[in-house]
């Protein structure tokens, strides 16, 4: 039985499952980005080939779309995007602008005479001056002058609804109404034409309303109108074609063809309102419709189309009112054939072409075979004995003998008469008389101790071959020959044996790896996995192996991915970017390496070291192509699924990019947009803006395969793998300058240099800034030095004192150690001479002498005591020194001090100026006043500390006193003064006759910074 297959395209669907706002799509562009925008009727959508990010209008927000029922969209020189809608009048989009501005907003306000005259716009297009002319519902064609932003309508003639717009190449504007016909206007000189026999409405004329109007690639003019027929006016002679006898003879129903798109050749995509999707070639006249078919996967998503498009690499977009069907032309080499005559499922297992051009397909179904002249394929089923045959394998000896492997035994095979017998002795084996449970995998010839034989792998039962000499078998159960301990065959689960260029076999095995077996001679060896050494197999499960021109070798393994083997390095080398379960490969005639993974076909270009994965959007819903890679004498490969199988030409099937251009498409801060910073050269934020999340997308079509990498240096110590996630988020970033870059690959691994970057700059605070530090520095260096002055200076204060008491040590000490050596030669004198009241008086003085030298000894260790520094040991000392003295005097001794005051500390200079004023001053009025009351007080007031000693004694001349400096032992009145100056204090005497003596001494506590009192 022979069956004819016509192989078609394959529309892959996308819905409101991946993301599309509404089903109905009424508008297709693709902007210079690469990005795809879907008008529907709810909504506006981007879409980069993996995520959808939908815009609709909002109630009182000035800042969105202004409608959602998008009707048209417009791409002008700027990149700006301008929006027809048939709610809410149109809107303009400008990414570059901050989120909340990206959209403006033109809609009908009836205060506004340069406003849009309605809401409901039908289509855009812009002429050579950069104005936009809309087609509007009511309100004929407004024209919009983007600078000034004000509508007018420069003419008003005929009826007042237009539907398309079309701009020529000469300042032509074609203008489609609701009857009338075709207008003309000049863009500059707003001449119009129009032919007047569309001045009746109702007269019977062809496309009195146009719906659409499109200019394809060779400038012709495509019409379609409410009459159900298609128009062409040809550029050259402006003649008008009808298309409609053409779509009638293909049984195709008259429709409404509501968009037209280039389809890359000649020919011209039709999208029928009721009918599907019509593709038409004017050179030929040849139609072919695509309609929906629920049973069919791969069938356009609706019939009701209302929108095609073609994008920049020619992917055809086609909007209906069930979603989007997208075609890509990257898929069409790869022709898809179904297998006939299949009541359970087949799979097919090989592949070989006869000289004739024939193909013979092996299958569990027995033999298919392919006309070499129809190309109708025929099935062929075998039966041996009784049984149905599943055909496993081919092969054409060098003696031109054909070999047929199945899963019964190896057999002798005439392609052309289609019979088939067994090998000579064939029933003397106990293996290969009826396999059990096997099928025969490979065949190969070799010699084997100089006898031709045939080396085949029936799966599960190690090696056979059979000797053409002798014509007979040898397997693992012949007990004489012993092959499996003599040739080392240590595995019983061999996929495949080749021979090299060198005439070595190598095995593909299941578990013990590569074999190699050298020309019969030496037992086989074998390359396994050694997770020792990175320059093994990655795997022992070994499924295909590929010898290249340079006679190196390609390695599949079914868990570890695909390994190159080096003859000259004796080494594997793992190809890191392949699938971990890779099956069949084959080489093209660039020695570029295909491969059959997941049920996918993948490429690796060794010379590029590019890999690309070709995601067939049919294999997606077959459960793929499996087994292995044929290839015939004209270069054409072939893979099998369940039921089918396709072929391709390796040089015909266009290269996937393997670094789409990436875009950043929102910069966020505390998760707020900031879309305008992408726009900057640098982004600048304060140390508060340290939360930033970076959305980017690589607009890409071929495949779901996009991964993404991305690193932030200065943060991020290596790339990190994103996967097909879009966003990069991070917290916390400290101050400094950033690099955030980002890179895509249409493959898992196989990133190139290629990348996108943007420069952020965070301000550090100012306490983290370089002007801060060295402020600080300089800071930090000048407090050392003042504090390393102050102890400097501390020291030398304390060095003063320390001379000071070291001076008064030697004038007192050594003037009264004169003066007791003086008087005491006199008295010696006084005693020679017998003279006894001289002497003791002499005695008398030396003794008052010592005395007063032990009480300044007294006073100068107290005030260097540190255990002293508080006021209130000063007043202990006075009162232990003045309260005796006094009280032999019979003087009236009072002490008197402000509490707070007595925790007070003072340095030692202060403390011993403090105390000696005051015992100087009650000494002198003890000695001196003949007072019977004295009285010392230290009294605060604020920052004020007063010292008193008042008498009231006899007094005495203040000036006289001054200029005698009288007092015992030379402390006097100017002791007293010297010394309050020493403290920074104000000193004052008043003193008379007969009126008593006051000293008062007032010093300042801040001023006297040694004055350490409490507040």
């Amino acid at each position: 039985m022979a069956f004819g297959i016509t192989p078609d395209i394959f529309f892959k669907k996308i819905g409101v499952e991946q993301g599309l706002s509404h089903r109905k799509v009424n508008c297709i562009i693709q902007d210079r980005r690469g990005f795809l925008w879907f008008g529907t009727d709810d909504g506006l959508n981007r879409f980069d080939g993996k995520y959808f990010v939908s815009f609709r209008y909002q109630h009182h927000n000035k800042g969105c779309i202004s409608g959602n029922i998008i009707s048209d969209i417009y791409e002008d020189k700027d990149g700006l995007l301008w929006i027809a809608t048939q709610d809410g009048g149109m809107s303009r989009y400008d990414y570059r602008l901050p989120a909340a501005r990206q959209f403006k907003q033109f809609r009908h306000n009836p205060h506004n005479p340069d406003g849009i005259p309605e809401n409901t716009i039908n289509k855009i297009a812009e002429d050579a001056s950069g104005n936009l002319w809309l087609g509007t519902s009511s309100h004929f064609t407004v024209r919009f002058n983007k600078k000034t932003e004000r509508f007018d309508i420069p003419v008003k003639k005929g009826t007042r609804c237009v539907y398309a717009l079309a701009m020529t190449d000469h300042d032509t504007l074609l203008i489609g109404r609701a009857g009338g016909g075709l207008m003309k206007i000049n863009t500059r000189t707003l001449e119009v034409n129009t032919n007047p026999k569309y001045d009746d409405l109702y007269a019977k004329l062809p496309h009195v309303t146009i719906t659409t109007i499109f200019k394809d690639q060779g400038n012709n003019i495509w019409l379609g109108s409410w009459d159900k027929a298609v128009y062409r006016l040809d550029a050259a002679t402006g003649e008008e074609q009808v298309i409609g006898r053409q779509l009638h003879q293909k049984s195709i129903p008259p429709d409404d063809y509501v968009s037209f798109a280039n389809s890359g050749d000649s020919g011209i995509w039709m999208a029928g309102k009721n009918t599907g999707l019509v593709r038409y070639e004017p050179r030929t006249q040849n139609i072919t419709r695509y309609r929906h078919e629920d049973a069919e996967e791969g069938s356009i998503a609706d019939d009701h189309v209302n929108v095609v498009y073609r994008d920049f690499k020619g992917v055809l977009w086609v909007g209906t009112n069930n979603g989007i069907s997208m075609y890509n032309p990257l898929f069409k080499p790869f022709v898809q054939y179904q297998l006939p005559d299949a009541a359970t499922d087949v799979i097919t297992y090989d592949f070989y072409q006869l000289d004739n051009g024939r193909l013979l397909i092996g299958t569990s179904n027995g033999l298919y075979y392919k006309h070499e002249k129809t190309g109708k394929l025929t099935h062929l089923p075998l039966k041996y004995r009784g049984q149905r045959l599943a055909v496993t394998k081919f092969y054409m000896d060098v003696d031109q003998r054909f070999y047929i492997g199945t899963d019964y035994t190896l057999f002798r095979f005439d392609p052309y008469e289609l019979k088939l017998w067994p090998l000579p002795h064939t029933d003397e084996d106990p293996v290969m008389k009826k396999l059990i449970s096997s099928r025969i995998v490979s065949i190969v010839r070799d010699t084997l101790e100089h006898h031709p034989v045939l080396w085949v792998s029936p799966y599960g039962h190690f090696l056979a071959y059979y000797d053409l000499h002798d014509q007979r078998w040898v397997s693992r159960a012949d007990s004489g020959r012993t092959i499996l301990k003599r040739y080392n065959i240590a595995d019983n689960l061999i996929r495949k044996i080749i021979k090299d260029r060198k005439g070595n076999l190598l095995l593909a095995t299941f578990k013990t790896g590569m074999g190699l077996f050298e020309g019969g001679k030496k037992p086989i060896r074998y390359f396994m996995n050694d997770t020792e050494n990175r320059y093994t197999l990655s795997s022992n499960d070994v499924f295909d192996i590929q010898e290249d021109y340079s006679g190196n070798l390609w390695v599949s393994t079914f868990g570890g991915g695909v390994n190159f083997y080096s003859y000259r390095r004796h080494k594997f080398y793992h190809l890191s970017e392949s699938s971990n379960l890779t099956e069949g490969m084959q080489l093209d005639q660039q020695d570029n390496l295909w491969m059959l993974c997941n049920g996918h076909i993948h490429k690796y270009d060794p010379l590029t070291r590019v890999y690309s994965c070709y995601d067939l959007p049919r294999l997606q819903h077959t459960g793929g192509v499996t087994g292995y890679i044929f290839r015939d004498r004209q270069g054409t490969f072939y893979a099998a699924g369940v039921n089918y199988y396709i072929t391709f030409r390796p040089e015909a099937v266009a290269k996937i990019r393997p670094d789409p251009m990436i875009y950043f498409t929102d910069f966020r801060v505390h998760n707020k947009s900031f879309n305008q910073f992408l726009y900057q050269k640098k982004v600048e934020l304060n140390y508060t803006e340290n939360q930033i999340s970076i959305e980017y997308a690589a607009p890409e079509y071929s495949g779901d395969n996009l991964q993404y990498a991305y690193m932030l240096e200065g943060f991020d110590k290596d790339w990190v793998i994103a996967g097909k996630k879009n966003i990069a988020e991070y917290a916390n970033l400290k101050g400094g300058n950033y690099k955030f870059k980002v890179r895509a690959t249409n493959w898992k691994g196989s990133f190139t240099e290629k990348q996108s970057e943007i420069f952020i700059i965070i301000t550090p605070p100012y306490w983290q800034r370089s002007w801060f530090f060295i402020l600080m520095i300089f800071l930090v260096g000048g407090l050392i030095y003042l504090i390393y002055r102050y102890r400097i200076n501390v020291l030398l204060e304390q060095q003063a004192i320390r001379n000071g008491i070291a001076q008064d040590l030697h004038d007192q000490v050594g003037a009264t150690l004169s003066s007791i050596s003086l008087y005491s030669e006199v008295a010696r004198k006084h005693q020679e001479h017998g003279n006894q009241t001289q002497l003791n008086q002499v005695l008398n003085i030396i003794s008052n002498t010592a005395n007063e030298m032990v009480s300044e000894m007294g006073d100068i260790v107290w005030a260097i005591n540190p255990g002293n520094d508080h006021i209130e040991s000063v007043f202990n000392r006075i009162r232990q020194y003045a309260e005796p003295l006094c009280a032999v005097k019979k003087i009236d001794f009072k002490l008197r001090y402000d509490p707070g005051i007595v925790s007070g500390t003072v340095d030692m200079r202060v403390r011993k100026n403090l105390y000696l004023i005051i015992k100087e001053g009650i000494n002198n009025a003890i000695k001196h006043s003949q007072c019977r009351h004295l009285m010392v007080s230290l009294l605060r007031n604020g920052e004020i500390v007063e010292l008193m000693i008042c008498d009231d004694g006899i007094g005495f001349n203040l000036e006289q006193a001054l200029i005698q400096n009288s007092g015992m032992n030379g402390n006097g009145v100017k002791n007293i003064w010297s010394r309050a100056e020493d403290m920074k204090a104000d000193i004052k005497i008043d003193s008379g006759r007969s009126a008593g003596t006051s000293i008062c001494i007032c010093f300042n506590t801040i001023r006297c910074k040694s004055f350490k009192a409490i507040k």
